[in-house]
């Protein structure tokens, strides 16, 4: 099948101005099994920005600015390499999309060097709160602030090479009031520790205290909130009262382990207490606990699904065995979120396993069936690392005990004659449309042509319609 031929009219590029959209040829609906309540699942996809000549991708993806009404903002992240940001802009719909203002340029707001000679680099990730809280009418949402200590190529080289640590993350919570622009951003403090000192960044009181990358939250029933964060395995041990070489020897400062923060509204903001510490060990993930996904179920239990990894180099310390196969894992809690299990690989109803690769996923919540669907890469046993990367799929979650449906498994898209076998299938963004309910996601094709230096971050960003 010859990809191209799905290409038609760019929604967005390289452009000044935000167009309106122009229909495109789409997949079709992709053949899938039918749901225990007989209501078909069928995708339709498009392509909204054609790749980029320059060796880049643009990432896109649109969010509702309030939580009624059909205002849309439309988000472009260009890239060139990984986790790295060339520029930041938006723009804004008054008609759900149908026609564009112009772009309003974000990077400068979200990246500064900083340093005697300008050699660090910071750069601040999400700090748009748009998840409404209706018991407490505001908005929340996490940022995430990176540092790259001498440069984030200086940084890539060294853990390409010797596997030290890339970068130092911390996890934001950010709350808008309803009616307000304005946005109040508060460190997530699991443990003692300074804020935020613009004239001190590398403090170490800072620096090296309640790090981690924080994952999106989710508003419970009665109001509370859920988020996770990431702090190193050695912080999370200690935190247990247990030796860390006991539980990952090989590589203790990984940021690897899992804390679950529940919000609590004060009437000005939001009172955390934190779960105890989940770590896994490294003969069954060699990179520990990572893209933590969470969310309330039905029953009140609280399901947090992760990546693992079977990543085996010489540069990357591990004890796992050759042909340790990758999951998705997952751990649940039924205090609240004080305590969770210990993590097993996900599965579905029938107890069959889920094969994954070391990739992201995502929950959404249908506000037209009130069903919960999980979205990531399912594959089968032959997993190495990061890939593969397809195909990617969705499934409806058990409301009672966070297990997969397994005859609600619906396959989104995978790799296509012609695309490379390290296409990537993995970063998406989600949102329900208003109007009709349906699910759209927000994917870029990376690495459709294959990893040639000239061409590893080429690719297409497509818009996926789900009619559930």
């Amino acid at each position: 099948m010859d990809r191209r031929k799905f290409i038609g009219t760019a929604l967005s590029g390289s452009a000044g101005a935000c167009m309106a959209m122009t229909p495109l040829d789409t997949l079709g609906v992709i053949p899938v099994t039918w749901d225990k309540n007989d209501r078909r699942i069928s995708v339709e996809g498009v392509v909204i920005s054609p790749m980029e000549k320059e060796n880049r991708y643009l990432s896109i993806w649109e969010r509702y600015t309030e939580h009624s009404g059909l205002r849309r903002a439309r988000y472009e992240f260009a890239y060139s390499s990984a986790d790295f940001e060339d520029s930041f802009r938006v723009c804004y719909s008054e008609d759900n999309g149908r026609t564009w203002g112009a772009w309003k340029d974000l990077y400068s707001h979200t990246y500064e060097r900083f340093g005697e000679h300008g050699q660090h680099e910071r750069m601040l990730y999400y700090f748009t709160p748009d998840l409404y809280n209706p018991v407490h009418r505001n908005y929340i949402g996490t940022g995430i602030e990176r540092i790259w200590k001498n440069g984030h190529q200086n940084a890539f080289a060294a853990y390409g090479q010797k596997g030290e640590i890339r970068e130092v993350d911390h996890g934001y919570l950010c709350v808008r009031k309803e009616g307000s622009d304005d946005i109040t951003t508060h460190l997530i403090k699991y443990e003692e520790g300074d804020d935020y000192n613009a004239t001190d960044v590398l403090s170490d009181n800072y620096f090296n205290k309640n790090t981690g990358l924080a994952w999106k939250p989710w508003v419970m029933k009665n109001g509370d909130i859920l988020v996770t964060t990431t702090p190193s395995i050695s912080t999370c041990c200690r935190m247990l009262g247990i030796d860390a070489k006991e539980v990952f020897p090989s590589r203790p400062d990984t940021f690897g382990g899992l804390i679950v923060g529940r919000g609590t509204w004060n009437g000005a903001q939001y009172d955390l207490t934190f779960s105890r510490p989940v770590v896994i060990s490294d003969l069954k993930s060699s990179r520990g606990v990572f893209e933590q996904v969470i969310a309330e179920l039905n029953s009140g239990r609280i399901i947090v699904i992760f990546r693992g990894s079977n990543y085996r180099t010489e540069s990357w310390n591990t004890r796992i065995n050759p042909g340790t196969p990758g999951h998705k894992w997952f751990c649940y809690s039924d205090d609240g979120g004080k305590t969770f299990t210990e993590p097993v690989p996900w599965h579905y109803d029938n107890g069959e396993v889920i094969y994954s690769s070391a990739t992201p996923s995502q929950f959404i919540r249908s506000s037209k069936n009130g069903k919960l669907y999980w979205f990531g890469n399912i594959t089968d046993h032959r997993v190495e690392g990061n890939y593969p990367r397809y195909p990617f799929q969705m499934v409806e979650v058990d409301d009672t005990y966070g297990t997969a449906k397994r005859d609600t498994l619906t396959m989104i898209d995978t790799r296509r004659e012609g695309e490379s076998e390290f296409i990537q299938l993995t970063n998406f963004e989600l949102l329900e449309d208003r109007e009709t309910g349906d699910i759209e996601c927000y994917l870029t094709k990376i690495g459709t042509l294959g990893r040639d230096a000239g061409q590893k971050w080429r690719g297409d960003a497509w818009r996926y319609h789900i009619h559930v």
